[in-house]
C-alpha cells in the first residue's frame, strides 16, 4: 500500500464492488431550528419529494411520551432538550423502503440501506435537500455529515478460513496482527477522532467486531463518520458531501489488503449519461 499523504488517505481509483460490505449510508445537514417545521405538517415539502419518496410514516417520539408523564417542565429544561420534546416525527420513504428522509426542526437526514454508487445516492438526496431550501429557507448549515458503515463478513466472500491479518491492513489490525491474540480475542472495539488536514472537518472512525442482523458469523465493522461542524453556506453543501465521499472511498481502501479488495470483486464504475440542464 502507498504511504498516506497530506490528504490523510492515499489516492485510490474508484470502483464498484460486486460483493460490497456496505450496510448503511447516512447523509445529514443541521441548521438553526425552524419553528415552521415543528409547528405545521410538512405538506409542501412532501409534495416536492413524493415522486421519489411516496410513503409517509408518522412516529410518536417515545422520549417525549415519557417526559409528558412528569407534567410541565421548567423552561430551562425544555430549552436544553430541544428537538427531543417534539412529539411527532415525519419519515418519508421510497416504495421499497430502502431509503428514507427524516425531517426535523433542526436537521434533514437521508438514510439508505441499498447504496450502489455515490451518484445514485446523491440524486436521491438532492430532491429533499432542494425542497428543504425552497420551502424552509435555512440561513446556513451548522453541520454537514456523511457516514458509511461497512460490515465485512468473511463467509460471504469465500474467506471464512482466512485470518483478519490477511484482510485488514496493519494500521487497523492492532492486536489482531498477532496470531495467538486473534485466536483468543472475543471482542474488538476501537474509536478514533481525526481532524482533516485542511481543517475542513473531522472523521470519527469506529471499527471492530460486530454482529449483523440476520447473520451468525462475527463481522468486522468499519464505520466512517465524516462531518464539518462549522457554518457552511447552503449553496456549498453538495461540494462538502462530494469531498467526504471521496475521502470515504479512499479510507475504506486504506483499511483493507489487496487480498480483500480482490475478493470483493471490484469493477469500473458504469458510465452515466450526462445530467439534463
Amino acid at each position: 500500500m502507498p504511504e498516506a499523504t497530506d490528504e490523510l488517505f492515499p489516492f485510490s481509483a474508484r470502483v464498484i464492488y460486486a460483493k460490497a460490505p456496505l450496510v448503511q449510508v447516512i447523509a445529514q445537514v443541521r441548521f438553526p431550528p425552524i419553528l415552521k417545521i415543528e409547528g405545521h405538517p410538512p405538506a409542501e415539502f412532501q409534495d416536492r419529494i413524493r415522486r421519489i419518496f411516496p410513503l409517509l410514516e408518522k412516529h410518536t417520539n417515545p422520549f417525549a411520551m415519557q417526559l409528558s408523564q412528569f407534567g410541565q417542565l421548567p423552561p430551562e429544561v425544555v430549552q436544553a432538550l430541544g428537538q427531543q420534546l417534539s412529539g411527532i416525527a415525519y419519515i418519508f420513504l421510497t416504495e421499497d423502503r430502502a431509503t428514507n428522509v427524516n425531517l426535523a426542526p433542526d436537521s434533514l437526514t437521508v438514510t439508505t440501506n441499498a447504496y450502489r454508487t455515490w451518484e445514485d445516492f446523491r440524486d436521491q438526496m438532492r430532491r429533499p435537500l432542494q425542497a428543504l431550501v425552497e420551502v424552509y429557507e435555512p440561513t446556513f448549515f451548522s453541520r454537514i455529515g456523511l457516514r458509511y458503515v461497512d460490515a465485512i463478513n468473511r463467509a460471504n466472500i469465500g474467506m471464512a478460513d482466512r485470518p483478519w491479518s490477511e484482510l485488514l491492513n496493519k494500521p487497523i489490525l492492532g492486536e489482531l496482527a498477532l496470531a495467538h491474540f486473534e485466536r483468543n480475542i472475543d471482542n474488538v472495539t476501537k474509536f478514533v477522532r481525526i481532524k482533516l488536514p485542511d481543517s475542513s472537518g473531522s472523521l470519527q472512525l469506529r471499527h471492530g467486531f460486530a454482529i449483523v442482523q440476520g447473520q451468525s458469523e462475527v463481522a468486522y465493522s468499519l464505520d466512517f463518520d465524516f462531518s464539518r461542524e462549522q457554518r457552511t453556506e447552503v449553496a456549498d453543501a453538495e461540494s462538502v458531501f462530494d469531498r467526504f465521499n471521496r475521502l470515504a472511498g479512499r479510507a475504506f481502501r486504506w483499511c483493507i489488503t489487496d487480498a480483500l479488495h480482490d475478493a470483493l470483486e471490484p469493477a469500473d464504475l458504469p458510465a452515466r449519461p450526462p445530467r439534463a440542464s
